[in-house]
């Protein structure tokens, strides 16, 4: 009966140690003192406490209900439906994943990343992330978007929902806006 236990006590240990010493190191989350965003500097900043507050200035302008039959009808967005960040490490550093912390709903959240520093509000070349699935969140879900490449900045863009109680009818024209709502992160957290 000895030998079984100290059989199955010497397998544990191995893998014990194989999964702390022979697998890769857990990824370590990069301190808030290593990123910036200049726009959202409370998106980057540790403190779950804190919130930011991204605006999309555009709105959706509706045609005459009137007219629904017209092939002239039809919504259309003026401007960018969307709010972006940019967020630039200090260094290259390799990647591992991102987590986003939302109290808004988010419906549509893509990543772009750059190994090229911003210069004069510009970086160079954005890489899409390639993902099968649609990152979004419902109440203050986190999401995490896997991204496993060296990164020097990183794009978030998120896609506003339509603030329905906030619409105005221009007399004149009688179309319709529809702004869209602000977007409200607590924080994004940056894996290596």
């Amino acid at each position: 009966m000895l030998g079984k236990t100290y059989y199955f006590r010497v397998c544990v240990a191995i893998g014990v140690w194989l999964l702390t010493v022979g697998c890769a190191p857990l990824p370590k989350r990069i301190a808030a003192t290593h990123l910036s965003c200049k726009t959202y500097p409370k998106l980057v900043d540790g403190d779950l406490a804190t919130s930011s507050f991204l605006k999309v200035k555009s709105f959706v302008q509706k045609g005459d209900t009137k007219y629904q039959r017209s092939i002239r009808y039809g919504d259309w967005v003026e401007g960018k439906d969307k709010a972006e960040a940019l967020i630039q490490l200090d260094t290259l550093t390799d990647v591992a994943y991102i987590e986003v912390h939302p109290i808004s709903n988010i419906y549509r959240l893509s990543v772009d990343t750059s190994t090229a520093e911003i210069v004069n509000q510009k970086s160079h070349h954005f890489e899409p992330l390639r993902s099968h699935k649609i990152a979004r969140s419902e109440n203050g879900e986190v999401i995490r978007i896997d991204i496993d490449r060296p990164v020097r900045v990183l794009r978030i863009s998120i896609y506003a929902n339509r603030d329905l109680a906030q619409t105005t009818r221009e007399p004149l024209t009688q179309k319709t806006k529809v702004t869209f709502k602000d977007i409200v992160i607590r924080d994004i957290r940056v894996y290596q």
